[in-house]
């Protein structure tokens, strides 16, 4: 009698296991599927620098469509306050899955142990795609037990990002103030140019910066005609800043002789604000990058730009700067973190920065051809033509104590007639003081 009970037992057992595993229904008669219902969406956390919205609001949608098992909570974040909010949240894996910075910020959000290595699979298929310069700046050789970056012989870059969008500075131009045949071919005559300007425009200016003449990051193509790279030929030797090296002087000299007589005369490094007079339609050339080409068109200039003219032969190599995504290194979704960083470098994503932001996509250049709208856009094509001769800006984190010096550095030279090799010298000290003192 046990027996018969327990083997009609495990046959009503069956059929309500059979009753139940497809579906069942709900006492208004609808189908209730509990293969779809049953299983939790992973969430991740996404904490970009995309103040209204524009790009995310079509970035999310487009990726939980290819992935139905993930959703996405964005929130805006400024790219220089999202590495600190980070350090906060430590370990605890509660801060953001996925986050953006620009990439002079990436070797210190290593240090601060923020960063998931990407696999070195993402990192073939990215070699495909990623334009060289700006996959150069998301790889890095690191130490993990000794916090080192050098790059040791046999030593492995890894990969710490993604790279979205790429820039560099070029010279912009008002077309209604330089007809297309007068477009400089060498610095010499865009000097010259200036200065007949100048004769017949009075207490007026032909070229100058969207930012100020003491700023590193804009004079680093005027560095790079004399051959000058900080931190040495690889941009990667904390030992050598360089501030003294020859190339640098000579480049500082030339800055003071030939270039300041013009773009400032006798005024200081920031006498002349050359972003609004540009705005304004009073000034034919400034050098700045391509943040600033919404306000430009906004205020109704009729926009061309050139590569930075050669400099006794010699092509300026500006700094190459891109910006970043990376998966947070104690993030508790990191294989769906990492599907949304993939999913930022592929072609639709790279048509949505385009058309959201006017952002280059940091695509090789047969990619970036098939982006609408981009292979007609002239200033980007300007644009890929400096980073075709740009350098990386560097990315070891003692770069943070590059700045501070060669402006100050630059600014007494150009305000105060300071003499270059003392200045040299002097910021050369001045940094080597902030490393060994951080180290």
């Amino acid at each position: 009698m046990k027996k018969l009970l327990s083997i009609i037992s495990v046959f009503v057992l069956m059929l309500m296991i059979v009753g139940c595993s497809e579906q069942t229904t709900a006492t208004t008669g609808e189908v209730i599927k509990f293969d779809e219902t049953q299983v939790k969406a992973q969430v991740i956390r996404v904490w970009m620098d995309d103040s209204e919205g524009v790009f995310m609001d079509e970035i999310i949608p487009a990726f939980e469509k290819l992935n139905p098992g993930i959703k996405v909570e964005f929130q805006h974040m400024g790219t220089v306050d999202i590495r600190e909010k980070l350090k906060t949240y430590g370990k605890s894996g509660k801060g953001a899955d996925v986050f953006q910075f620009p990439h002079d910020h990436m070797a210190q959000a290593i240090l601060d142990d923020l960063v998931y290595v990407l696999p070195d699979a993402l990192k073939t298929r990215l070699e495909k795609r990623i334009i060289p310069v700006a996959l150069n700046i998301a790889t890095l050789c690191y130490d993990d037990e000794t916090g080192s970056f050098e790059c040791a012989a046999g030593a492995e870059q890894r990969l710490f990002a993604v790279p979205i969008s790429i820039e560099s500075v070029t010279i912009y131009y008002n077309k209604a103030l330089v007809q297309e045949a007068d477009l400089p071919k060498t610095f010499e005559d865009f000097l010259a140019d200036s200065a007949a300007y100048r004769a017949a425009h009075e207490g007026q200016r032909y070229f100058a910066t969207g930012s100020h003449w003491a700023d590193a990051y804009f004079l680093q193509g005027f560095y790079g005609a004399f051959g000058w790279t900080p931190f040495g030929p690889n941009l990667n030797d904390a030992t050598q800043v360089g501030f003294e090296d020859p190339k640098s002087l000579r480049a500082m000299e030339w800055m003071i002789n030939n270039l300041k007589p013009e773009v400032t005369g006798t005024g200081t490094h920031n006498s002349i604000n050359g972003s609004t007079l540009f705005e304004e339609g009073k000034l034919p050339f400034i050098l700045t990058g391509p943040w600033n080409v919404p306000q430009y068109l906004k205020a109704g200039i009729d926009l061309g730009n050139i590569t930075l003219p050669s400099i006794n032969g010699v092509n300026p190599k500006t700094f190459a700067g891109a910006q970043m995504v990376s998966v947070y290194k104690y993030s508790k979704n990191a294989d769906a973190a990492m599907k949304f960083v993939e999913f930022l470098q592929t072609d639709q994503a790279a048509e949505i920065l385009y058309r959201t932001s006017g952002d280059c996509p940091a695509l090789k250049d047969e990619i970036l051809a098939t982006i609408t709208g981009i292979k007609d856009d002239k200033l980007i094509s300007v644009m890929l033509d400096q980073l075709s001769t740009s350098v990386p800006m560097p990315t070891i984190p003692e770069v943070t104590y590059y700045w501070g010096p060669a402006e100050s550095m630059m600014k007494n030279i150009w305000n105060a007639d300071g003499v270059i090799a003392t200045e040299a010298f002097t910021a050369e000290k001045a940094y080597k003081a902030s490393r060994d003192m951080a180290s």
